[in-house]
């Protein structure tokens, strides 16, 4: 929603001016999905640490739900752009290597349109740097309370890997987006799966609630004393407002795992289990959609739409249908046949009983 519903800071309109800003705090979304990730995929590591071919079925599995996918889309992409010149060609050939989230690719030019065809990509790349990483980290310490002091550790250096990079000019584009200032997010979930994991699962569930009322009244501090929550411009949140996120995110985890709770039976409302099925699918192909849309169907509507609310009104019922039904397509024929060669690499298992189906499908592990 926050890339589909995109529009000017300032419209003139009070109403349109006030569902910009709180479209604007959508980019917290990719937050609370480096939390599920770290949640889910640290639950796996650690529930079969020790099973046969433990990288094997890991990496093997990662990589069919993952790559068919978005290789896949990528090669389209390269297709349709058809870059003439090696220059216009890089930022593809990053995406191939999972290099987008580095400087590399903000400060490489080369082609536009490949850049914005697929921009949002960058939250995958470091996914995938965090899953070459952490398995390793998991299978050398092993024990279970070692490694909730190793995910505490390494969280802490996040922040302080942001503090001393923008001490010395980095830009706020590198905070957001490199895997080292966002691994509190990934780490502080990775910390969840152990600790539910433990006797204090019942001590940890009954906080959740209070903790996340307080990241969030911390988070909304920051909004009112700078006078917005956008990253881009604000850096309170580059210093230390990405980990007060990754606190409430988790924390919002630990509020759907409690049983019989409001959160829980929320997250199992049907539409949002829909959505967690097909979320691989709808965040790979919405934003390339939308740059469709925007270059063909956006003109022939603003000849005849002239309020600017109806126009993105009228966007979201023409591309919302389109995004899920293809997301839909694209599971059930391209996506399953990989899906189904798990069942080769069956070392897996999920990390805790899904009383929230829709927060813990979206990770798609």
């Amino acid at each position: 929603m926050l890339h589909l519903l995109r529009a000017n800071p300032q419209t003139g309109s009070r109403l349109l001016d006030l569902l910009s800003d709180i479209r604007s705090v959508g980019w917290v979304g990719v937050d609370l999905f480096f939390a599920l990730s770290g949640f889910l995929i640290t639950g796996i590591l650690f529930d079969t640490l020790n099973t046969p071919h433990y990288f094997r079925n890991f990496y093997a599995r990662r990589l069919l739900r993952i790559v068919p996918l978005y290789y896949g889309v990528i090669l389209v992409v390269f297709a349709v752009v058809h870059p003439p010149t090696l220059a216009q060609a890089r930022p593809l050939f990053l995406l191939l290597t999972y290099l987008q989230n580095t400087p590399l690719w903000w400060n490489g030019g080369g082609s536009t349109l490949a850049i914005e065809l697929t921009n949002h990509l960058w939250s995958l790349s470091l996914e995938e740097q965090f899953y070459l990483v952490w398995p390793v980290v998991v299978f050398l310490v092993r024990d279970r309370r070692k490694l909730l002091w190793v995910a505490t550790i390494l969280a802490s250096f996040a922040p302080i890997a942001r503090a001393i990079m923008l001490a010395h000019g980095a830009p706020f584009a590198a905070t957001y987006n490199m895997t080292i200032c966002r691994a509190d997010s990934l780490l502080t979930g990775a910390w969840l799966a152990l600790i539910v994991r433990g006797n204090l699962k019942g001590t940890v569930l009954k906080l959740a609630s209070s903790i996340f009322a307080l990241a969030f009244s911390a988070c909304m501090v920051i909004a009112w004393n700078t006078g917005n929550f956008d990253w881009l411009v604000n850096r309170p949140i580059n210093l230390y407002g990405y980990s007060l996120i990754a606190i409430a995110s988790t924390s919002f985890i630990a509020m759907a795992l409690k049983p019989d709770s409001l959160t829980a039976s929320a997250m199992n409302f049907r539409p949002l289990r829909f959505l967690g099925k097909y979320s691989y699918g709808i965040y790979v192909y919405h934003h390339i959609i939308d740059l469709g849309f925007a270059l063909t169907i956006a003109k022939v509507l603003h000849a005849h739409i002239h309020s600017k609310l109806l126009y993105h009104v009228a966007m979201l019922v023409l591309e919302l249908p389109l995004i899920l039904s293809i997301a839909w397509l694209s599971y059930h024929f391209y996506e399953q046949p990989f899906l189904k060669l798990k069942k080769y690499f069956s070392g897996d298992t999920r990390p805790v009983p899904s009383e929230s189906p829709a927060l813990l499908q979206s990770a798609t592990p």
